[in-house]
């Protein structure tokens, strides 16, 4: 890490070295809580302290964000604890209960606004070496003091562009009111705190490579809340998923007395039981806990609103120290309980996965080969093993699909096989399992989320014996046959549209197929790419481009020797449609939804790799010109009056607007979607209004009947569904929709939502002038891992046309 920094200039000028004994102010340059401190500013003084510490600490840099900023793990521990860092790791992973320290894991600031974190996170370093070096003896603490630099950067460089020398602590004041999108997400405008599980961002896949080599026995998520709020600590909130231990949920009542009587000795206030529960598996808290850690959230008043002092609606003063001195108290607080308990700590951690009584032995999946993929690759990166069948049997497994018993018949090499008898097995029922238990309604976020669903694969739980394998590893050998008529490649998961951008950037003429034929005893569906030669004769390779395309998208094509069809249209038919290289543009800023804009954005860049225009929405009123633009895709949120007409002549001269969940609210005048919204009651209690919510339960979709473009590649499919608002078409088609008595296959709906959700409409299409609106009612780009929602948004860019 080299950088020019205060620590650089004290090592020069012997500043450094010359000190008996360090202080933070040495070596940050300010007290913790006198400023925010910039990323680099955080990086020097890690560095600095393990100079001061270097037989007590080590920095291991284990990645690096979108912007470029490095990610860093700071280890301590004893001299002796140090030095033998490779065998606890290795000691800790074989599971030899030799082990004699707990590995406890302190993470902070992954949401950058919340800006508390980081600051706290270099006192307690440094109050565990200079005060508190004897539990370090006995445990191996591991700080990772900012998990999203870029967020807070963002956040760190608007507040000190407003800040004022005497410091305003009136919250409408403009250092309290950060500017869209905010400091609290990543660079694509992702949460990481929502990605531990589905690691789509690469912040969370770099973590969790090092997380997996370490699998603490605590790990602490550190968060802000609403500047008014006391400070949360655990036991967390019911529901608890089923998975978690008695255990577990005792040593969370152990943490909690120990914080408690630090905090009643202060006087400051504080509750836990309340709100933050563990059940949605992709938190910093959850992950861990279904991995057999003690996984907990703390939470300090502050967030982006609070700066460095604000004023509070009770007329107390809250400051940055405040804040900063709370996490300090918890995090030391921690260690002391983990290093009083650690017997019990590593036994249990050991424990964790013995003697479990899982709902399904075995869950079989088939289907798609490029999804199955994708699967394959999440279960990888989590260290969740996977076989194959070995020999050919036949079953009865439950089936996803069906919900009820089925004869299955099973040949060697045919399905993927992920067993719950493995290290991981908790962590596979939990991501696996059909149907959520949920304890308790009152939820912090989603119930529902399970793999099969979300990737859209025919899955089975199967109870009894499997000879299994080891997975095959198939390579992809993509042949080209120079004087072939055309290539043909099936349109049936994002690989496929990766292979089209891919082309088409090329400037290779595609066409797709609007009615299924079949050519060399071989049958292929609507939607099938079809390449011919006869159209490229300006590429002069062809043939190579093709390959190359095919094989960095992982997809395969087949060369045909000729363009006439056995069954269907030949290829020279109008039922071929050309297909042309779209210009899309995504609103930003405003009142649109930063997550939802940069699902979109991080989808059309990294799955698509399709250059865009992302413009703010207020560009829309003065001098955006859109005119040149094909496609524009509106986030979830909510647009002006004039915006919203700029849009509607937008539309009428040929625009085709895809429009994302609660954004279809704007279109509810003057078009042809209307909406059936339960009545609020506004004197409902918080549990009562429960009865018209749906938390993110799955429900499967009836697809439209004839051929549709917006279906292409499918011929089924479960929605991740987080609203109760029943949209549906006037005229226009409603492509996917719920059946007219729908019932979720997982996940919680209140009793009114369930009465309100009959015909609703999920994905359809109103023309509009000579354009047309697409409407997404549910998000298919949530969070991005519902894999199986993808295609619907490409097939909307590629093929939506009237």
């Amino acid at each position: 890490m080299k950088r020019l920094s205060l620590l650089f200039f004290l090592i020069l000028s012997g500043g450094l070295f010359g000190q008996d004994k360090p202080t933070i102010e040495l070596l940050l340059g300010h007290s913790v809580g006198s400023e925010f401190s910039r990323h680099h500013q955080v990086l020097s003084y890690y560095e600095g302290l393990h100079n001061f510490f270097p037989e007590e600490t080590t920095i291991f840099k284990y990645g690096e964000t979108n912007e470029g900023r490095d990610l860093i793990l700071f280890f301590l521990g004893s001299k002796s604890v140090i030095s033998n860092l490779d065998q606890i790791q290795k000691k800790h992973l074989n599971r030899d209960t030799s082990l004699s320290i707990p590995i406890v894991w302190l993470s902070y600031n992954v949401h950058g606004n919340e800006s508390s974190a980081t600051e706290a996170s270099m006192e307690t370093a440094f109050k565990l070496l200079t005060e508190h070096s004897d539990w370090l003896n006995e445990a191996l603490v591991i700080i990772d003091p900012c998990l999203n630099p870029d967020g807070r950067d963002r956040y760190v460089n608007f507040y000190k562009q407003y800040e004022t020398t005497q410091e305003n602590m009136d919250p409408s004041s403009i250092e309290h009111r950060e500017p869209w999108p905010g400091g609290r997400f990543n660079h694509y405008l992702f949460d990481l705190n929502r990605d531990w599980a589905w690691l789509t961002q690469v912040e969370s896949q770099q973590r969790i490579k090092v997380y997996n080599k370490w699998m603490p026995h605590v790990h602490v998520d550190f968060h802000e809340q609403g500047y008014n709020e006391p400070y949360y600590f655990p036991p967390a909130a019911e529901p608890y998923h089923d998975i978690i231990t008695d255990w577990q949920r005792e040593f969370q009542e152990r943490i909690g007395k120990n914080h408690a009587k630090y905090f009643d000795e202060k006087g400051w206030l504080y509750f836990s039981k309340e709100i933050f529960d563990l059940l949605y598996p992709s938190y910093g808290d959850t992950y861990p806990m279904y991995n057999g850690a003690i996984g907990m959230t703390y939470e300090q008043a502050g967030s982006g609103r609070a700066g460095k002092s604000v004023r509070t609606t009770n007329g107390d003063t809250l400051t940055l120290r405040d804040r900063v001195m709370h996490h300090v108290t918890t995090g030391l607080s921690t260690v002391e309980v983990s290093v009083l308990n650690k017997k019990d700590l590593v036994q249990e951690y050991f424990d964790f996965n013995q003697k479990r009584d899982y709902k399904f032995n075995h869950y079989i999946l088939r289907g798609n080969q490029q999804r199955l993929k994708k699967l394959k690759d999440l279960l990888f990166k989590h260290d969740i093993d996977f076989t194959q069948i070995k020999t050919s049997k036949s079953i009865k497994a439950w089936s996803f699909n069906t919900g009820i018993m089925e004869e299955l018949s099973l040949a060697q090499g045919d399905a993927l096989v992920v067993s719950t008898s493995q290290i991981k097995g908790p962590m596979v029922q939990v991501l696996f399992e059909p149907k959520t238990v949920i304890s308790d309604s009152l939820t912090y976020d989603i119930t529902a989320w399970s793999l099969p669903y979300a990737y859209g694969l025919e899955a089975y739980g199967f109870n009894g014996d499997l000879e299994l394998m080891s997975p095959i590893i198939t390579k992809i050998n993509q042949a080209v046959l120079s004087n072939c008529y055309a290539y043909l490649c099936t349109w049936d998961a994002m690989n496929s549209a990766s292979f089209l951008q891919s082309i088409l950037t090329q400037n290779i003429t595609v066409k797709v197929a609007e009615k299924a034929f079949m050519i060399d005893g071989k049958d292929f569906p609507v939607g099938t790419l079809v390449i011919p030669r006869g159209l490229n004769q300006a590429t002069s390779d062809f043939d190579q481009v093709l390959k190359i395309a095919a094989l960095e998208a992982g997809v395969h094509i087949m060369p045909v020797a000729s363009g006439y069809v056995s069954k269907g249209k030949d290829f020279g038919s109008s039922s071929y449609k050309e297909i042309n290289l779209p210009k899309v543009g995504i609103l930003s800023g405003g009142d649109l939804s930063p997550l939802n804009t940069g699902e979109i954005w991080h989808f059309l860049e990294r799955e698509l790799n399709m250059p865009f225009r992302m413009f703010r929405i207020t560009e829309l009123n003065r001098r955006a010109n859109i005119g040149d633009l094909d496609v524009i895709v509106l986030p979830e949120g909510e647009l002006s009056t004039p915006q919203l007409e700029k849009l509607k002549e937008w539309i009428d001269n040929g625009g085709r607007l895809l429009v994302f969940g609660d954004g279809a609210y704007n279109f509810t005048q003057d078009f042809e979607v209307s909406v059936k919204d339960i009545e609020s009651d506004y004197s409902a209690s918080e549990r009562e209004e429960l009865s018209s919510l749906i938390t993110g339960a799955i429900f499967k979709c009836e697809l439209i009947e004839k051929p549709n473009p917006l279906l292409y590649g499918y011929t089924s499919y479960y929605s991740l569904r987080q609203s109760a608002s029943n949209f549906s078409l006037n005229n226009g088609e409603s492509v996917l929709s719920l059946s007219a008595n729908p019932q979720a296959v997982s996940g919680f709906v209140g009793y009114k939502a369930k009465e309100h959700q009959s015909s609703a409409m999920i994905l359809g299409k109103e023309d509009y002038g000579k354009g047309s609106i697409i409407y997404f009612c549910d998000n298919p780009l949530f969070r991005g891992f519902w894999e199986h929602g993808k295609l619907l948004v490409a097939n909307a860019i590629y093929f939506g046309y009237d």
